[in-house]
């Protein structure tokens, strides 16, 4: 029956029971009316309490603050300043064992037409969850070719590219953003201040006098016909020309000269491989790694640190000698995301949280393999195994890989790179400075940020 001859009929209809049933049925649709539109503005003060709470609790993540009271305080002055309702808001925050901060909001919502049946308010409760900023660590491994063949604009194209991640990193404001920097060649540079760790061999730095050594000699008297001659050398595998200042020499009589050889033992910082299976193990576990005398490596490695002033200038500081040994950047890579000796930047409360990226960036291929405790040996398929295998024992260790070929046109090297990657989405081919940068970039773009967890 449409309303309007339902109203006629009451209009004209004088019997008492009609009026009660009309009575009652005014009553059952305001009761509906009321409830439904009760029930949408409930919804909507519902919303405007779940925006204030999710936005209480990532101000408290990031804040700094670690102790349950101070964050409380931090979560309820956010929600009482986005509190869009007519209504008082109560606050209470928990820190769960695993480091997330969770605040339950509550409030009651003022009925209009569902208080005349006896329902004057309706309670309303929401919860938020988040990451407190220390409890979800980020270690990040910069391990970084400079070999020779990174001389020149590809070393400066490095240290633009490493510093714009380190840049992006720190605009995501993580206190507990760590990263390491791993300058690798044939081998790495620990820094001679570790010579007596517990977990490495050094012998001390020495000189020896020998018997005297006595040859026959001839000086140089005279030069003619001098002239340049183009010729060509080899860079970590990568040639290169130069040019030579080449004269017919003219010698005089020959003579007796001795000498006394005085020989020098020193360490520069550089280490080599422990003997197999030990050389593609990450821990000290009480067997020694070998300071090498004598040999000269790269910039000295710094351990993780939440000091990007510090990592910048340890990038700003690489410099570009030796040859290749992937597997010793890999090793050293690995080791200072490891949270056992031989570093033990790692540690931390909140340990089974942290996200461990490595990312791994070279020019080049193989040049050298492992030769007893020293990288000197020549045989590249056996480097290239070794290789693999660390990479595979890296990403079993729950340890994200990112990995960059840079300038490589050998196929197979960019192969073994993107095998190496946690998968080929986070390998990246890039030919040129703008492309390294780019590729920089979007791993920094794919790392840290607070997320809400409900």
């Amino acid at each position: 029956m449409p309303i309007t001859t339902f109203f006629k009929a009451y209009k004209n209809n004088t019997d008492g029971n009609f009026a009660i049933t009309f009575a009652v049925s005014l009553l059952m649709l305001i009761a509906v009316v009321g409830a439904a539109l009760d029930f949408s503005m409930a919804q909507s003060s519902r919303v405007k309490i779940q925006n204030a709470a999710d936005s209480a609790v990532l101000a408290a993540a990031k804040s700094g603050e670690t102790g349950q009271s101070a964050l409380l305080g931090v979560a309820a002055e956010v929600v009482n300043t986005n509190n869009l309702t007519s209504g008082t808001l109560t606050t209470t925050l928990n820190l769960t064992a695993n480091g997330r901060v969770r605040i339950d909001v509550s409030g009651q919502y003022d009925t209009y037409l569902m208080g005349i049946f006896g329902y004057p308010t309706v309670d309303i409760a929401v919860v938020s969850e988040a990451p407190l900023g220390a409890s979800e660590p980020v270690n990040i491994a910069l391990v970084l070719d400079t070999t020779g063949s990174m001389s020149g604009a590809k070393l400066g194209s490095l240290k633009t590219a490493a510093n714009n991640l380190v840049d992006l990193l720190e605009s995501y404001d993580n206190d507990s953003l760590k990263v390491s920097v791993v300058p690798f060649s044939q081998y790495v540079n620990v820094g001679v201040s570790r010579r007596n760790a517990p977990w490495i061999d050094v012998p001390a730095d020495s000189s020896t006098t020998g018997l005297e050594v006595c040859r026959m000699r001839r000086d140089v008297v005279s030069r003619s016909n001098c002239r340049n001659e183009t010729r060509t050398r080899y860079n970590d595998g990568v040639p290169y020309t130069y040019t030579r200042r080449v004269c017919d020499i003219e010698y005089g009589p020959e003579y007796r000269s001795c000498y006394t050889p005085t020989q020098n033992r020193r360490w520069h910082g550089c280490v080599g491989s422990r003997n197999t299976p030990h050389n593609e193990r990450v821990a000290y576990d009480g067997r020694e790694i070998p300071g090498l005398m004598n040999v000269r490596c790269g910039s000295e490695l710094r351990p993780l640190t939440n000091d990007m002033g510090a990592v910048k200038s340890t990038i700003n500081g690489l410099r570009a000698r030796g040859l290749t040994y992937i597997p010793s950047g890999i090793a050293w890579g690995w080791r200072t995301l490891n949270n056992s000796e031989p570093f033990t930047e790692a540690r931390g409360p909140y340990e089974a949280n942290t996200q461990k990226v490595m990312i791994i960036m070279t020019d080049g291929d193989n040049t050298r393999s492992q030769n007893g405790n020293r990288h000197n040996g020549r045989n590249i398929a056996n480097a290239n195994q070794t290789t693999s295998r660390m990479c595979t024992n890296v990403k079993a260790g729950d340890i994200e890989v990112y990995t960059i070929a840079y300038e490589i046109t050998n196929n197979a090297t960019k192969n073994l790179m993107r095998n190496c990657a946690t998968n080929s989405s986070m390998y990246f081919d890039a030919s040129n400075a703008a492309q390294l940068n780019a590729a920089f970039e979007d791993i920094g773009r794919n790392l840290i940020k607070v997320r809400l967890t409900h």
